[in-house]
């Protein structure tokens, strides 16, 4: 009985990652289609917020799996991310000549 319940935690824990990992790859790639359609720009907010949380998702799902190609990938996209939303807040969203 008891490995019966551990299993179906189990099950539960690998459905619900299954889940984060595919909304978050849909957000990368929805915020990249955004920007290669012009619908978004790459130094704005909704899109560097977008990349942010789906590869911070990525990353958490990375790091659970025990997968460092996607951890290290995913970080360094959070960190770019995070810093480009970081230069947007403070007023230079675009780059002078």
């Amino acid at each position: 009985m008891a490995e019966g319940v551990a299993a179906a935690g189990r099950t539960r824990t690998t459905v619900l990652l299954l889940i984060v990992q595919v909304v978050c790859a849909v957000g990368i790639v929805a915020s990249y289609a955004a920007l290669q359609l012009d619908v978004v720009t790459p130094h704005g907010a909704p899109y560097l917020v977008t990349n942010l949380v789906s590869a911070a998702g990525l990353v958490a799902v990375a790091v659970i799996d025990l997968q460092p190609g996607f951890v290290i990938t995913n970080t360094l996209w959070v960190v770019v991310s995070a810093a480009g939303l970081v230069r947007h807040r403070r007023g230079r969203a675009e780059p002078t000549a």
